[in-house]
């Protein structure tokens, strides 16, 4: 089954991204009055782009990512304009670094460090371990999983399958799990908080890999390597690195 990522311009201007395993059907609803809220008060509505994917999850990210964009940088998605979309990004974190230099004070942007610490999590001192113990099991590929809890505080590791077809430097959580966990959270289960993933060969820090996999959607990230496991949080300009309490036993 395909899904697709899409591009709606409404009548005020706006843009709306969703995703779908039936594109046709879901515009029409779209257009017919009987899509999202904020297109039905918009009408009318126009496919202005798709793209399509072989998982709900990588559209799921795709499209969550898409949402978070500044208009321009849709703009230029929508236009083909793959490098003004790169220059745009690399405009966002610029402009992130300096705002960050004047709150501390003119510091030059050199200074400032990749991976600054803002934020906290407490986590379960068995659901640190089962990371752990995961990612020594999946050794030398890459393990990954669903970390769930509640607001600032990680309760339970819950491992998936990698189901990346190069599971040894890349991971892709299994879309059923994904898919089940979400509709378990609806029904009034614990909250997906983030998602965790081993590094074999590698550091416990965001790779370029994951980077450009990011949905900036504010998902607490988990990484293992070498029996260290750090927190990143996945904000609207990249990583930040996250400090974290294991509670007591």
């Amino acid at each position: 089954m395909a899904f697709f990522v899409y591009i709606l311009r409404c009548a005020d201007g706006s843009y709306y991204s969703g995703h779908t395993d039936n594109i046709e059907i879901r515009i029409a609803e779209h257009q017919a009055g009987e899509g999202s809220q904020w297109t039905k008060t918009r009408l009318p509505v126009e496919h202005v782009w798709s793209q399509e994917f072989v998982a709900r999850e990588e559209a799921l990210i795709s499209e969550r990512r898409i949402k978070g964009w500044s208009r321009a940088k849709k703009e230029a998605l929508i236009a083909g304009q793959w490098d003004e979309v790169s220059r745009l990004a690399k405009s966002r974190s610029l402009s992130a670094l300096r705002q960050a230099q004047d709150e501390r004070g003119n510091a030059s942007v050199a200074e400032i460090e990749p991976h600054e610490v803002r934020g906290s999590q407490s986590i379960a001192p068995e659901t640190l371990d089962a990371i752990l113990s995961h990612a020594a099991e999946a050794h030398p590929k890459e393990c990954c999983g669903l970390l769930l809890g509640e607001e600032a505080r990680i309760t339970h590791a819950h491992p998936t399958a990698n189901v990346h077809p190069d599971p040894a430097t890349h991971f892709e959580i299994d879309p059923a799990a994904l898919i089940a966990a979400h509709k378990a959270e609806r029904e009034g289960g614990p909250r997906i908080i983030g998602y965790y993933h081993s590094h074999p060969n590698g550091l416990a820090q965001p790779s370029p890999t994951d980077r450009e996999s990011a949905a900036y959607d504010g998902k607490v990230w988990a990484i293992v390597a070498n029996g260290d496991v750090r927190f990143f949080r996945d904000g609207e300009d990249g990583f930040e690195a996250l400090s974290y309490e294991v509670e007591p036993r």
